[in-house]
């Protein structure tokens, strides 16, 4: 890589970005990305906004969040 590179550690605390997967299956995306590798942080659940979310650490440490659309009223 051409330029200065620091490589995430899954052993430490996440860097302060995340990537987030909108689906309309949440439970069986999260199940996938576990079931590939993925460290599970946050089973998916129900917010306060409508929208159901969950949260994996991919192996290399990156923050994912996997999440359904949000809706308008």
């Amino acid at each position: 890589m051409p330029v200065p590179y620091t490589a995430l550690d899954p052993a430490v605390p996440p860097a302060g970005i995340e990537f987030t997967f909108i689906t309309d299956d949440v439970a069986g995306s999260f199940a996938r990305a576990v079931a590939a590798g993925a460290t599970a942080l946050a089973e998916p659940h129900d917010t306060a906004w409508g929208q159901v979310v969950s949260y994996v650490r991919d192996p290399y440490g990156v923050l994912v969040g996997i999440a359904s659309p949000v809706t308008g009223s």
